[in-house]
């Protein structure tokens, strides 16, 4: 007897924003886009159980509205450790791309492009063993909208970090996935209630490309 096929969840939706958070309001001005984690291996894993697509379309729209508009856009993978820390570390264990070359090989739709910045993190938050705060500082940002995988540990803790530097942060809800629906709803959720707005790809594509919307518009 063969198991069934297994089926990505689905992607939430406007509707599905949680009622509380920050009332902060994008500025394109004052934003930067930051695109987590978004390598092939890591995508080609959760392939089976995420919304992978989904995510490449809504983070694809977001980086062209966002360089259309001048908004930067940072890019961030996490150079995974070695195995023996991976499997002693809290949150998920991934294992690591076969080669050191794979650590940047981000996913083909979402590349990035001249004047985008590229860095490596040594763990979750994107702030971890790089130059992103003093990057932003550079670029006189302190608005991040954060998007990519993986919801519960690299967007959660990167956002969370963020606010605890005086950074207002915006986690796009349909432009980051999880392992499972319940880790991606969680995440969501306390991300809510703690430390960052949380909102949809279109009203943040629309704010790119030069108006102005409330972080939880629809």
């Amino acid at each position: 007897m063969t198991s069934p096929p297994t089926v990505p969840y689905t992607m939430p939706e406007a509707a599905s924003l949680p009622a509380c958070g920050p009332a902060w309001s994008i500025d394109p001005r004052r934003s930067a886009l930051l695109v987590q984690h978004v390598q092939k291996y890591l995508l080609r894993l959760l392939h089976d159980s995420a919304p992978v697509g989904e995510l490449l379309s809504n983070v694809g729209r977001l980086t062209h509205s966002a360089r259309s508009a001048g908004v930067p856009v940072v890019y961030v993978a996490r150079a995974p450790g070695p195995a023996g820390a991976r499997k002693g570390a809290p949150g998920p264990v991934l294992p690591g791309p076969p080669a050191e070359a794979e650590v940047r090989a981000f996913a083909d739709v979402v590349q990035p492009q001249a004047g985008d910045t590229v860095l490596t993190a040594k763990r979750y938050s994107a702030f971890a063993g790089t130059r992103l705060r003093a990057r932003l500082n550079e670029l006189g940002r302190d608005q991040l909208v954060v998007v990519g995988a993986l919801a519960r540990t690299d967007v959660l803790l990167t956002a969370a970090d963020a606010w605890m530097q005086d950074l207002q942060p915006f986690v796009v809800i349909d432009a980051v996935v999880d392992t499972t629906a319940a880790d991606h709803a969680m995440a969501v959720h306390w991300l809510a209630a703690t430390c960052a707005a949380v909102t949809v790809t279109g009203p943040v594509a629309d704010t790119f490309r030069g108006g102005r919307v409330d972080a939880a518009a629809g």
